[in-house]
């Protein structure tokens, strides 16, 4: 891994860690409802916020394999399959600022790095709740067998683009602010499904 991938990640592990201890995933996994509630939250983070990314082409510049990163159809999707019409939920409007390719590769550092937990999840959900990437679990699933291939290129593309000082401070900077928009959300109470 190189020098700058690995900063990255240390820099933003306190907010990842935050994160991580703001969802509590056996509640989550407690029951249908709690599941489809956190679904549903993070459908109103994530479609926004998609938007912003792919609105404004910086996504497409970072040779991000387009929109089939895209998490907002696996969400709608899910939530449909698990009873809940997404377009009438609450949309996040604090969103981290992506003008650029460099704010967008830091929230996509984020968004990506989540796929990765996806795949533990996506175990827990099926053996907790019975829900698999055809029934409301595919958001978790996400690239599926694919999902190694598809982080490692992405931290290809981030590594090449992120050469200089500037840029690097600048991906830093937008994945802690994605983090913290997220935490903020998440902490906020909107967005819940009424399951």
């Amino acid at each position: 891994m190189c020098v700058f991938l690995l900063r990255l990640k240390r820099e933003t592990s306190p907010q990842h860690a935050a994160i991580e201890r703001q969802i509590d995933l056996r509640r989550v996994l407690g029951s249908r409802a709690a599941y489809t509630g956190h679904l549903a939250r993070l459908y109103g983070f994530y479609q926004p916020l998609e938007e912003a990314l792919w609105g404004n082409g910086a996504v497409r510049e970072a040779g991000s394999a387009g929109g089939e990163r895209r998490k907002t159809p696996s969400l709608l999707g899910d939530l449909r399959a698990l009873g809940i019409e997404p377009h009438a939920l609450p949309l996040c409007n604090t969103l981290p600022p992506v003008p650029d390719e460099a704010r967008a590769l830091g929230c996509l550092y984020v968004l990506e790095g989540a796929s990765l937990g996806g795949q533990v999840i996506t175990r827990l959900v099926r053996e907790r709740l019975g829900v698999g990437p055809e029934d409301g679990g595919a958001f978790f699933y996400g690239y599926g067998e694919k999902t190694g291939v598809m982080w490692d290129s992405f931290r290809a593309a981030l590594e090449t683009f992120a050469r200089s000082p500037e840029r690097q401070e600048a991906v830093i900077g937008s994945a802690r602010a994605t983090f913290g928009a997220l935490g903020t959300w998440l902490a906020s109470g909107e967005g819940r499904a009424d399951v």
